[in-house]
Formats: structure tokens, sequence, C-alpha cells
């Protein structure tokens, strides 16, 4: 049949399907496949994902587990002023935002910095407004972040942990089949 002709019918389809290779492709699926790469690579892959799994638990994990502890309990705190915020958008899906918080009755302290990611949300235009919390006077943060944008930044949180785990889990099944192969 030449190229750009159609054929409408039983012919079409009897012509379209070739059993060699039908049968050749439900024999390429049930063998098993051997894993591609060294055992080394896997390893170094496995480690990496741990490592950022551990990295994202132990400096983000604190603040929105503090977040939530605090929630309704933050107030405007006129004695702090934020200075310096930014967001920045990544290909329409992650957004990092930052923020400086500097002391108004001390000047002469360094400011803290307050950061964040969200998934799915833009966070530009927000009105930076320093809060404070009545049960623990410590702690400062962003009204944005604290209140408004604190369920979305604990999903983002467990997605982002969720599919580092997985790409984890995955390095360390191809690691054990290389290494058992």
């Amino acid at each position: 049949m030449a190229f750009g002709k159609r054929q409408s019918g039983v012919g079409a389809t009897a012509q379209a399907l070739n059993v060699d290779i039908a049968a050749a492709q439900s024999q390429a699926v049930t063998e098993t496949a051997q894993p591609t790469g060294s055992p080394i690579r896997w390893l170094i892959v496995m480690v990496a994902c741990g490592a950022m799994l551990y990295g994202l638990f132990v400096s983000y994990g604190p603040e929105i587990l503090r977040d939530h502890r605090l929630a309704g309990t933050w107030q405007p705190a006129y004695d702090l002023e934020a200075m310096d915020g930014k967001c920045e958008r990544t290909n329409f899906v992650i957004t990092f935002c930052s923020a400086k918080i500097k002391s108004v009755a001390r000047p002469d302290q360094a400011p803290t910095t307050h950061k964040f990611f969200m998934l799915f949300s833009g966070g530009g235009g927000e009105a930076l407004v320093p809060v404070r919390s009545t049960t623990d006077r410590a702690a400062v943060s962003i009204f944005y972040t604290a209140e408004t944008k604190l369920w979305n930044r604990t999903l983002s949180f467990i997605l982002s942990a969720g599919i580092i785990a997985l790409f984890g889990f995955g390095a360390l099944l191809v690691f054990w089949r290389a290494v058992n192969s």
C-alpha cells in the first residue's frame, strides 16, 4: 500500500497487523530485563536520594511543624521589618521564596532569613507582614507563609519527600537487582 493512501475495512487492519512482530514483542515482555549500569552507580543514586531526603527533613520539616503548632496565634509584629522579599518560580511548578526579617528595635542585630517553597502557587506581589506568635515570642515569620500558604507548604513538603523517597526506593531495587545478577 502506498504512503498516504487509505484503505478502509478489514483489509486495512489485516495489513497493519504483523503477527511475527507481535509474537516477538510478547516474548520480550515476559523476559525479565537486566538492570543497566553498574551497582556503584545505583548505590550513588540511592545515597544521593537519601541525603536529599535527610536534608529536606532536617532543614524544612521543623519549620513546618512549628507553623502548624503555632497556627492561629500569629499577630503582626510592629517591632520587626520585612525586607528583600522575593519569589522565584521555576517551570510554573515550584516557587522558592525568601525574605529577611530585621528588628527595628535592635538595628545592630543581624536579620534572619526566612525561606520556603510551594508547588503550583506564585507568591508574587503579596504583602510581607512580619508576625510573631502570641504563645512563643521568639517565633517570628511572615504572615503569608505562616497562615495563608501553610497547607500548600505542607502538601508541597509531603509530595517532594514522597517523590524523593520513591526515587530512592527505585534506586535501591535496581541496586539490589544489579548486585544479585
